[in-house]
């Protein structure tokens, strides 16, 4: 059945009639955040002392730490002409489903090379996942989150294998943050893979393979989190994080009013529970770009390990490149390279459809039945879906 419009018309009736004020009230928020900017900015020690006291009381306040930049710095881009192999990679899977014939997954890993005067390379490594790799240790079908957790350590343990053949500097990118950040942290599974996802940007560390994640469009509020700081009584500051001065603003709103096109601004450490496990050269820093275009800004989150920063030449070539890329999709810029990780990494439903009959053939041909699908996925089925959602 479609959604009832009927229903819920007063609904978007009131949704209208409230916009205007929260609207408003939202560019108050904005307003008050970047005058807060530019005061932190010239007293940066009383807003360090007020952030000391907020860990103290709350140790995983997640927020932007100031690093040695002025708050409200702006850097342009530097042009660069070192020669560098940029790695692109980007994941899609299929997750388990009970209700099929056949229980499997599938993570299939996009792989893009560029190269300034080579011809671009792609490669896809794909990973068939059955009996015990689709089963927790409690004995349940596996989850999406479980699922997206090894799609994301595949991503960097295929894009350290890639740069290890390479006999040029490297910049590896990936689509997300850095910090892995996914549901059922308290399985053995997840510890494995986060311990061994820090073996391998520590890897990349040794070998000075550059590493950055890219976040298109983020919603995180680090900074401003942090700026409200400053409007909390010293008494309150152990509710940091909860009782929220400026809400419904995020960074991105902040640094769309600060960064021309192809600025970045200041770069700032992040302080989380799940940061703190990415400690000494691997703890995460970031800083926000703006890839948009003259009144039409289009802010984007850029995630490095700390290592990176110490060689400031290191910054200034990621931002370069960056640039290069966003440029090349046009006015919704997006890194070219990690578009076409995407794009090739992507299962299609006539894919999953395909790989079902090929399982279901392949147990015919061992003398065994396949399972049959569940009621509910018949009469779901007969609606004729074309597109598989990864």
């Amino acid at each position: 059945m479609p959604i009832n419009f009927q229903q819920i018309r007063s609904a978007i009736q009131k949704f209208g009639q409230e916009a205007p004020a929260q609207a408003k009230l939202r560019e108050q928020n904005l307003e008050t955040a970047l005058s807060l900017l530019r005061q932190c900015s010239q007293e940066i020690e009383s807003l360090q002392q007020r952030i000391q006291l907020a860990l103290i009381a709350n140790p995983d306040f997640r927020c932007a730490l100031p690093t040695n930049e002025l708050l409200n710095s702006i850097h342009t881009a530097t042009p660069s002409s070192e020669a560098i192999i940029l790695l692109a990679a980007d994941g899609s899977q299929i997750i388990p489903d009970q209700h099929k014939a056949v229980q499997f997954g599938v993570i299939n890993v996009g792989l893009m090379r560029m190269q300034t005067g080579s011809t671009p390379r792609e490669n896809i490594e794909s990973d068939l996942l059955y009996a015990q790799d689709i089963f927790t240790e409690q004995g349940f079908l596996v989850g999406e989150e479980l699922i997206a957790l090894r799609r994301d350590h595949k991503e960097r343990s295929h894009l350290l294998r890639a740069a290890l053949q390479e006999d040029q500097a490297v910049l590896t990118l990936t689509d997300g943050p850095l910090e892995l950040f996914r549901e059922g942290r308290e399985a053995a599974e997840y510890q494995n893979l986060l311990a061994d996802y820090l073996n391998i940007l520590a890897e990349m560390a040794q070998h000075a393979v550059l590493t950055a994640g890219y976040v298109d469009k983020p919603r995180s509020d680090l900074l401003i989190r942090t700026l409200e700081l400053t409007m909390l009584t010293e008494d309150r500051l152990s509710e940091a994080g909860r009782l929220r001065q400026l809400p419904g603003i995020t960074d991105a709103d902040l640094f769309g009013r600060v960064l021309l096109p192809q600025q970045r601004s200041a770069i700032f450490r992040l302080n989380s529970s799940n940061a703190k496990r990415f400690h000494g050269p691997l703890a995460i820093h970031f800083f926000y770009l703006n890839i948009g275009r003259e009144g039409k800004p289009q802010i984007a989150r850029v995630e490095i390990p700390d290592w990176v920063l110490g060689n400031p030449e290191n910054v200034d070539l990621i931002h370069h490149h960056l640039l290069d890329q966003c440029q090349i999709m046009g006015v919704k810029a997006y890194p070219y390279v990690l578009h076409r990780a995407h794009e090739i990494a992507l299962v299609s439903y006539q894919e999953r459809q395909h790989l079902l009959g090929l399982l279901q053939q392949t147990l015919l041909n061992q003398g065994l039945e396949p399972g049959e699908i569940s009621s509910k996925q018949y009469h779901k089925d007969l609606s004729g879906k074309t597109r598989y959602r990864s």
